[in-house]
Formats: C-alpha cells, sequence, structure tokens
C-alpha cells in the first residue's frame, strides 16, 4: 500500500511539474493552403492572380493584421473587391490565399487571426455568391 501511495504521489508530482513547465509558449503561426483544390481548377489560376497582382487586396490585409481597420472599414476594401471581379470566381480564393501567405510573416498571433477570419469573409462581403467563403486554415502552436 505504501508502494502505491509514493508512486501516485510521484506520478501527482509530475503532473504538476508538467502543467508548470508548459505555462511559458512560444506561439508560431502558420496558414495552411490546401493546393491540391487549387490546382484541379482552371491552370491559368496562378497567372491570374500574378497579373492582377491584387495590390489592394494586399494593402487591406496589412491595415486588418496591424489593427488598424475592420474588413468593410478599410479604404483598401472596395478595390480589392475590384480588382478579385477581374480574376474568374474560381481563382479568387487561390488569389486570396495567396496574399495571406505572403502577409503571414507580417503579423503575431492576433494580426493573423484577424488576417485570416477576415480572408475567409472576404468573397461574401465583397457580394459575391461564388465563392461565397474561402478555406483558409490557421495552424496556431
Amino acid at each position: 500500500m505504501a508502494n502505491f501511495a509514493t508512486l501516485a504521489a510521484i506520478f501527482a508530482g509530475l503532473l504538476v511539474m508538467s502543467h508548470v513547465a508548459s505555462a511559458h509558449r512560444t506561439i508560431i503561426t502558420t496558414v495552411e493552403i490546401d493546393e491540391d483544390d487549387e490546382r484541379r481548377g482552371s491552370g491559368s489560376c496562378h497567372e491570374q492572380v500574378q497579373t492582377e497582382g491584387l495590390e489592394q487586396c494586399e494593402q487591406l490585409f496589412h491595415d486588418i493584421g496591424q489593427g488598424g481597420s475592420q474588413l468593410m472599414e478599410s479604404q483598401h476594401f472596395r478595390p480589392c473587391c475590384q480588382e478579385l471581379r477581374q480574376v474568374e470566381q474560381q481563382c479568387r480564393c487561390r488569389g486570396i490565399r495567396q496574399v495571406v501567405r505572403e502577409e503571414q510573416s507580417e503579423f503575431r498571433h492576433q494580426g493573423m487571426q484577424r488576417v485570416v477570419k477576415s480572408a475567409r469573409e472576404l468573397p461574401s462581403a465583397c457580394g459575391f455568391s461564388s465563392p461565397h467563403h474561402c478555406e483558409i486554415r490557421a495552424i496556431w502552436f
């Protein structure tokens, strides 16, 4: 019985120490892009996105990531929607994901959360019926 009590006490001590050791964490943010869906679409998506450039969308996400504005309040929102209108509908999410990927290194956890949330909602906010939302998975470490 004493051995069991000793073993239980050691286990409880290790459990407490593991919680204390994990109290200080570094958060690393990555955005996972599912390229397979994009490859199934038009072969010219990459070229379209490169041609359009989506500079206004880059500026929009930069503003949002820095906490400067909400999605539809940014001066870059409407111009970004105009840029996306020039891209075929099946390529829009690819363009949005590409911009998010490029902006990823600029922000910490909270800024990137705002960018990813806004990127998912951008097609709907722009009034596009399809796609209505973009699938962007953010992984927080």
